[in-house]
């Protein structure tokens, strides 16, 4: 009888949850009908802050001990030449070997952080020594090439470290290389486009010289630097800026013919540039 009585009341009870379970599914229940979800917003002492603090100030970290390596490698491969090894680096650095590899993915990574610092480095040494609206087309080469060798002149065994990719792993990055040195020839061929658009002229013409120019500089100063490592030039280095303005000077004026245009080097770049008569090369 008991048991059964405590059956009968389990039951009652029972029944009366779930009709209670239903009728909250038909009219929601009331204490917390008038509630409205709002999005979490992180406070400022959450857990989840810190760790983003956390990785911001990793990330600087990292990033300020990977310009310091590539400094240091720069003084390296200036000192011991283009086959230092990553443990001279790492000794320069003042730092373990296995710390390198730590900061970067591998050889590679490094080689080719060396070759952004040296593209930042022309970039900068170049791009504020011209003026587009008022030089004429010799003083930009000019000053460019003047600029370009001066750099080279102090870094002749990281430009061979970087030219000649003399270990595997510097192939890719010999390559990563050229392509970023040619940003520099790019953003004069841009600025000087910009200074022409009025013209029309074609900027795959002014894309293709900048790229014939980058190519002509880049295996030149292979060959004035000479197969070896003792520093000996082939010619002197004013004399080495001299040719190269003049043979990049060749260039930009079969440049301007294959556009149809004439150019007068020694005349601001938007003066001194003009259709040619009948030409059959013309773009209007």
């Amino acid at each position: 009888m008991v048991r059964r009585l405590s059956r009968e009341q389990s039951s009652r009870r029972y029944g009366r949850r779930v009709e209670a379970g239903l009728s909250e599914q038909v009219s929601g229940p009331s204490r917390y009908s008038s509630r409205v979800r709002r999005p979490s917003i992180p406070l400022t002492g959450q857990p989840g802050v810190k760790v983003d603090a956390r990785s911001e100030r990793w990330r600087e970290h990292r990033k300020k001990v990977r310009a310091e390596i590539v400094e240091a490698a720069f003084r390296a491969i200036d000192r011991l030449g283009p086959n230092v090894s990553v443990r001279e680096i790492a000794e320069e650095a003042g730092t373990a070997k296995p710390k390198i590899y730590r900061h970067f993915t591998d050889k590679s990574d490094m080689f080719a952080q060396i070759g952004e610092r040296m593209r930042d480095m022309l970039y900068a040494a170049v791009i504020p020594s011209i003026n587009i609206e008022s030089d004429s087309a010799r003083q930009v080469i000019g000053r460019a090439v003047e600029h370009y060798v001066e750099l080279v002149d102090q870094h002749p065994n990281v430009v061979r470290f970087l030219l000649q990719g003399r270990f595997a792993d510097q192939s890719a990055a010999a390559m990563s290389t050229v392509n970023r040195g040619r940003d520099i020839t790019l953003a004069i061929a841009e600025m000087v486009s910009g200074e022409l658009k009025d013209m029309n002229l074609k900027p795959e013409v002014f894309e293709l010289a900048a790229f014939a120019l980058f190519g002509t500089a880049a295996s030149a100063t292979d060959w004035w630097l000479g197969g070896n490592d003792d520093n000996t030039r082939r010619m002197p280095a004013e004399d080495f800026v001299a040719h190269m303005t003049t043979i990049m000077m060749g260039a930009v004026n079969g440049t301007a013919e294959l556009m149809g245009v004439e150019i007068d080097p020694d005349q601001p770049i938007h003066d001194a540039v003009r259709r040619q008569d009948n030409s059959e090369h013309a773009v209007g």
